[in-house]
């Protein structure tokens, strides 16, 4: 996941820095909505998956990490079927990191 947002970020002209799951795609490395459809989609074809099917929100996903737990969740869905053990996990972060994230905006926290 790292690596794919550092490819991304040296096309762009940036010097690729040290990558955390805590990173905000947008805030924090300055990624666009262009942007962050060049990498959902690279993502997609090299993981052959895609999380936002109906699996997760795309709206839910704010940093590396919560990207990192879409792709997950939709690779566990795709190789059993359904959401497994991990899956639900998966899917249960990118939801909290959401509630997280409106609880914040509305001043909850």
């Amino acid at each position: 996941m790292r690596e794919a947002v550092r490819k991304l970020l040296r096309e762009r002209g940036r010097a690729p820095q040290a990558l955390h799951d805590s990173d905000k795609l947008g805030a924090t490395l300055g990624l666009k909505s262009l942007d962050l459809a060049q990498l959902v989609f690279d993502l997609e074809l090299t993981l052959c998956a895609n999380p936002f099917s109906g699996l997760v929100p795309i709206t839910s996903v704010r940093t590396i990490g919560d990207l990192a737990h879409a792709f997950e969740l939709a690779r566990a869905d795709a190789g059993t079927g359904e959401a497994g053990e991990g899956g639900v996990a998966a899917e249960l972060a990118v939801a909290q990191a959401a509630e997280r994230r409106r609880a914040q905006r509305r001043g909850l926290t």
